[in-house]
């Protein structure tokens, strides 16, 4: 297949650019001018410069496509304008581009459990036909660019949507600064609900994304793609530490504390233009809902999906690349 991949260059857009080459595949990486491409310079990929403004970029380069992988989104962002202008608004500039340039394939959008959000019942996972009840304005922008793809589908299109949840593994930056934190200074914080959530990695998320463009039978479905083990974020930073050979104190405080801290961050990434810490009141939002776990038993039974990657193993060995590269 010819592929373009929008969000190219960021962490799970890199890791499919690898996979998609390494299978055989023909790459077309959509690039923002200026954008870091350390992780693409070395491949064979045939670089497209533009951003999610680019309709003219996407009319022009849809002929010459099978598959589109729709990555590109804002995870972070100052306020929902944001989160709309690039998630929302940047889907609909896609899909008409795509349409303008006679696009005949499926486009696989990469959204977010998020959009889900959490399960509605702590003790059972959340399932695909559970009404949608986002709790953060990304989780809704992310809903409102699902329903931006479905609505732009001209003939000839087909579509796929899946929704991971947390995404770990090589050359993440936002759990990397969790593990550097501890690694540094043996301390991690936690409130006094515990986080429940599912830690898919990014190599388990790039095989979804495949068979979600391969397989006749993913066609205009949503699915959810997230390992099926459940950890607190207690433990997982325990699984971190010890994968880290770090003693670690785990200093428990109450949520608003992080809602404080939150909104510090969020007036400093304000006065710098730019979100400048993983924590945003935006997902003390998300944090608040407790229970991120969904059903993925569709996607395992109906595309053959098997993720390999258990989570002590994945963070060892995501631990391992962050030393090797001198991250950690």
């Amino acid at each position: 297949m010819r592929c373009l991949v929008t969000g190219a260059t960021g962490f799970v857009g890199g890791h499919l650019c690898e996979r998609l080459l390494a299978e055989g595949h023909e790459v077309l990486a959509l690039a923002r001018p200026g954008s870091r491409r350390a992780v693409l310079e070395p491949l064979h990929v045939e670089l497209v410069e533009g951003t999610l403004d680019s309709t003219n970029v996407f009319a022009r380069v849809a002929g010459r496509c099978d598959m589109v992988f729709h990555l590109a989104a804002l995870t972070k962002a100052l306020d929902r304008g944001e989160f709309r202008n690039v998630n929302v608004q940047g889907t609909e500039r896609l899909m008409s581009g795509l349409a303008r340039g006679g696009f005949e394939g499926r486009v696989v959008l990469l959204s977010s459990l998020a959009a889900g959000g959490p399960a509605p019942d702590p003790s059972t996972p959340r399932r695909i036909e559970d009404p949608d009840e986002p709790v953060s304005h990304y989780g809704r922008s992310k809903r409102k660019a699902e329903r931006a793809l479905r609505r732009s589908l001209s003939e000839g299109m087909e579509f796929c949507i899946l929704r991971p949840g947390a995404i770990y593994g090589p050359r993440e930056q936002d759990f990397h600064q969790v593990f550097r934190s501890l690694a540094s200074w043996g301390v991690a914080f936690q409130t006094t609900r515990p986080v429940r959530l599912q830690m898919t990695h990014v190599e388990d998320v790039v095989s979804a994304l495949l068979l979600a463009a391969e397989k006749p039978e993913a066609a205009g479905k949503t699915y959810y793609a997230t390992d099926p083990a459940i950890w607190t974020d207690g433990e997982v930073v325990k699984l971190a530490a010890e994968a880290l050979g770090r003693r670690v104190r785990m200093v428990t405080l109450p949520l608003w504390s992080a809602w404080v801290v939150a909104g510090g961050m969020d007036l400093l990434g304000k006065l710098a233009r730019r979100p400048i810490a993983p924590l945003t009141r935006d997902k003390v939002r998300e944090m608040r809902a407790a229970n991120w776990f969904a059903d993925s038993s569709p996607l395992r039974e109906e595309l053959g999906w098997q993720p390999r990657w258990a989570l002590p193993d994945g963070l060892r060995e995501t631990i391992r690349w962050y030393k090797a590269e001198g991250w950690l």
